[in-house]
């Protein structure tokens, strides 16, 4: 133990050593708080005798669960044996919630086997009970009464509740806000009916059972006495209430985090959870880890300077023993077009350069919104240089992966409608529209799934109206197709060889590979998407099998735990392709937690950073987006580990017309002696009034033409 207290700095060890009462650890941006989190655990085991199964983790992704238990395990191995790592709970909030759930959410009428609704199936039922309700979707986006369910979600608000919160958003009018009121309670009868949740159900119903039950509340602050939550600053009210019912007893709580990184307000993320830790749990200690192991001095210190400026934060200051490291780079060209072929330049120049050999993986171009890589992507391409964007579409986004997994998904929970939805016609069994209607139509009459729907019609000839003898044999064929492969599942021995196998089985029967290939006149893409279907049986087979509190092992279990590993956190089941050589183009939401040697931050312009829609915002929730896109900024340059390379344009190309751009107001914040201007324009920079016009008359020209449609339309 002594030799890894030895590797940390005064204050992580001052982490590490604290045992009990609530502490907030502020930890700035790479500052080594993953280290720090995972000694801090070792070290309870090893020197507290805490034993593993009472120690909680929370993070907010897979990744970062399984990157800090992988630290633990070996850190725990090294000091105390591996035996005492086992039992120990390392998990997304996300899937503690499921398995508090599945353990015990028949308390609050909840079967164990439920299914967890992905965006585009909750999109579906959207747009399902719109048009129950007779509602217009092209007039009501579903995609924005989903993000205004999402919210009310969040901040613990059922659909009685949520009515106020809705009719007084200025987000909404009026009619949007009745119709999303209208919408969010059929929405939760639909998921009922369907044994299905969506993600903020999760925690809803997680926080729901622990704070109704004083018995599984009593349970799991017993089990959990010591808990360490990541991320601390992107935590909503849901995830807040279930911290404050998991800690009642002991109040062992960990939490790390830095405000200075809140930026996902959008989402939900409360940054006063963080600046108010201790008046929400009184008596705790704050230890700030402010030495910085990523960055030069140059770079802290522009960092420092822009942050600076929000006035409600913990102070901290960055420091490292990195040296001064190179000046920041501002380029300054006058247009967007210049803009991305001077950054591609200046990637090609480096690359090429002997003196300070540099992989494409090194450079990364982060921008404010996904509109702006576009001419990147131009630029690179023209010069063949190899680049990846993050963000785009995922593994799991995959058309021939999404159809497989609703197969196994409707295997595991026959109610489950929107997989039901997606795979009924794939491969084509000549089921139309009427016929879907019809099926729909009936379950919902009779309070039944679709699925159940079918299996009553092929049971019973004439059961279910508007269905003709031709699609209730194809129907038959799909029921005896579903039923034969759960029943395969329920004969496979328990172990991830039989359980790849099945996967394999499956796909033989549904006909995936026929279909692909027939689907595609290349037969490379055939392979190709042929290859991604394929592995979803081989990921199957690599999944931990082991016996969770509360549950009776079984194949179908093990089933189900994968599809919810698979739908939890889509974002990161891109398969790994760090080891590519590429140049990175990602978002700044994107690149947090990242770092590169060299970072191209472009666009650091007004109406980009902070963005346009804070801009034009009032009152106070304007002042509190400033405080966020000055975030943003603060997350974007501490990204860098040598050269920071700051990009503006004078004028954007806007319909063919030059619009001028003012340089960004954080960026102006950072101290005239860290930077190397270099101005590649002759145009003058435009002024104030000049933007304001311009901006003016870009949005009377929308409104202008967005009244013309609505005319056209309405004729």
């Amino acid at each position: 133990m002594e030799r890894l207290l030895k590797r940390l700095n005064p204050a992580q060890r001052e982490a590490v050593y604290h045992q009990s009462g609530p502490l907030l650890v502020l930890a700035g941006a790479g500052s080594g708080k993953t280290t720090t989190m995972a000694t801090r655990i070792a070290y309870l085991i090893a020197r507290h005798h805490i034993p593993a199964e009472n120690i909680l983790g929370l993070s907010f992704t897979r990744k970062a669960a399984g990157e800090l238990k992988e630290r633990v395990t070996k850190m725990v191995a090294q000091t105390s044996g591996a035996r005492f790592s086992k039992g120990l709970t390392l998990s997304t909030f996300h899937a503690l919630c499921v398995r508090i759930l599945r353990a015990r959410g028949k308390e609050i009428g909840f079967s164990e086997n439920f299914t967890i609704l992905d965006q585009n199936d909750q999109n579906d039922i959207v747009k399902t009970v719109l048009r129950q309700i007779k509602l217009d979707d092209r007039k009501f986006d579903p995609d924005v009464i989903k993000f205004e369910i999402s919210q009310a979600k969040n901040k613990f608000l059922n659909p009685d509740q949520a009515r106020d919160y809705f009719l007084t958003s200025k987000r909404m009018s009026e009619d949007y806000a009745i119709a999303t009121c209208s919408v969010y309670e059929r929405y939760q009868d639909r998921l009922l009916s369907l044994n299905s949740l969506d993600f903020d159900d999760l925690l809803f119903q997680a926080v729901k059972l622990l704070e109704s039950s004083h018995d599984s509340r009593d349970h799991y602050n017993h089990r959990f006495r010591y808990i360490l939550v990541d991320e601390y600053q992107d935590t909503n009210p849901a995830q807040f209430r279930l911290l404050r019912a998991l800690t009642e007893r002991s109040q062992n709580i960990c939490v790390v985090g830095d405000d200075d990184q809140s930026i996902y307000a959008w989402r939900g993320a409360d940054p006063a959870h963080i600046l108010e830790f201790g008046k929400h749990f009184p008596g705790s200690k704050t230890i700030t880890l402010d030495q910085n192991y990523r960055s030069t001095r140059n770079i802290l210190d522009a960092a420092n300077e822009v942050i600076s400026k929000n006035l409600k934060r913990h102070p901290k200051q960055l420091w490292s023993d990195k040296g001064q490291g190179e000046p920041i780079i501002q380029v300054i060209v006058e247009e967007d077009r210049a803009e991305a072929e001077a950054v591609a330049e200046e990637i090609l120049r480096r690359k090429e350069d002997e003196k300070v050999p540099r992989a494409w993986k090194d450079f990364a171009i982060l921008y404010r919104s996904n509109p702006q890589s576009r001419l990147f992507e131009e630029a690179l391409r023209m010069r063949k240089i190899p680049y990846k964007i993050v963000g785009t579409l995922s593994y799991l986004e995959r058309r021939e992966v999404k159809d497989t997994l609703s197969y196994w998904r409707l295997i595991q929970n026959e109610k489950d409608d929107p997989s039901f939805r997606r795979i009924c016609n794939w491969p084509a069994r000549g089921l139309g529209k009427t016929t879907l209607e019809a099926i729909n139509t009936h379950a919902l009459h009779h309070g039944l799934s679709m699925y159940e729907t079918v299996s009553l019609a092929v049971r019973a000839s004439g059961s279910v109206e508007g269905l003709t003898p031709k699609a209730i044999e194809s129907l038959a064929k799909f029921t005896h197709l579903i039923d034969g492969m759960r029943a395969d599942l329920e004969a496979t021995p328990l172990d991830r060889a039989a359980l790849s196998d099945w996967g394999k089985r499956t796909l033989a029967k549904i006909k995936v590979k026929e279909t692909l290939f027939d689907e595609e006149d290349d037969p490379k893409i055939g392979e190709r998407r042929w290859e991604n279907a394929l592995e979803l049986s081989n990921a199957l087979g690599q999944i931990e099998i082991e016996e969770k509190e509360g549950e009776v092992l079984s194949t179908l279990g093990v089933l189900s735990e994968f599809l919810q590993a698979m739908t939890l956190d889509p974002r990161e089941d891109d398969k790994d392709d760090s080891h590519k050589d590429e140049v990175t183009l990602l978002t700044l939401h994107g690149s947090k937690g990242l770092e590169f040697p060299i970072v191209f931050l472009v666009g650091t312009e007004e109406g980009y950073l902070p963005h346009q829609r804070t801009i034009d915002g009032t009152g106070p929730e304007a002042a509190l987006g400033y405080d966020e896109e000055r975030r943003l900024a603060y997350v974007g340059i501490t990204r860098a580990q040598i050269q920071l390379i700051m990009t503006r344009a004078k004028f954007r190309i806007r319909y063919g017309k030059k619009v001028p751009r003012l340089p960004s107001r954080f960026m102006q914040d950072i101290p005239k002696e860290l930077l190397l201007i270099q101005d590649e324009s002759e145009a003058p920079e435009p002024t104030t009034v000049e933007a304001q016009v311009a901006h003016e008359t870009k949005v009377k020209d929308f409104m202008a033409e967005l009244r013309a449609r609505i005319q056209g339309n309405a004729k």
